[in-house]
């Protein structure tokens, strides 16, 4: 189900606009309300929720077609052998372009703030040596300031120590065969 929500965000949207509009006017019924007051009421809620959501998707979609474009992908980095309390358990979203410079398997890393993806300090080159193929689920108390769902991790021996990426499973593909990693 979640991955069909992915492939079809807008179909998704329009699915869940009729079932909030749905349980809106039910509970507006059950709260008393005559029918007409209820479905208005319940008509201009959903309507709010939509042109969220949509507003929300569309940025996505554009932000991410936009970084594809440029070879870019946007992923969430972390290092899990830092000391307690620093980037150890916390996840730092930015953009990755793969480079060839100081190893072909290298990338970019630049920090990007969350919703424009604008970047923010300064940029990371990390030579990757090689990683583990297994990919786990990031989910649960994992998910510190990720808002995405679906997404997976992979571990990464740099030549600086061991790093985690977290990206949709498609990004992470496209991350591996950019780097020659397959």
């Amino acid at each position: 189900m979640k991955e069909w929500i992915r492939v079809h965000p807008y179909q998704a949207l329009a699915m869940g606009y009729v079932l909030f509009f749905a349980v809106g006017t039910g509970i507006w019924i059950v709260a008393g309300r005559d029918l007409k007051y209820a479905l208005f009421t319940a008509f201009v809620w959903t309507l709010f929720y939509w042109l969220i959501a949509l507003t929300q998707i569309r940025r996505r979609r554009k932000a991410t077609l936009s970084l594809q474009d440029q070879g870019q992908m946007m992923v969430y980095l972390r290092y899990p052998d830092s000391r307690p309390g620093s980037l150890s358990s916390i996840w730092s979203q930015g953009i990755a372009t793969p480079c060839s410079n100081p190893s072909p398997s290298s990338i970019q890393f630049q920090p990007a703030f969350y919703d424009t993806l604008e970047p923010f300090g300064r940029d990371t080159t990390i030579a990757i040596q090689n990683f583990s193929p297994e990919r786990r689920k990031v989910g649960g108390k994992d998910r510190k300031y990720i808002p995405d769902y679906g997404l997976q991790a992979m571990t990464f021996a740099t030549d600086e120590g061991t790093i985690e990426i977290a990206a949709q499973p498609e990004t992470l593909d496209q991350l591996i065969a950019a780097l020659g990693l397959s």
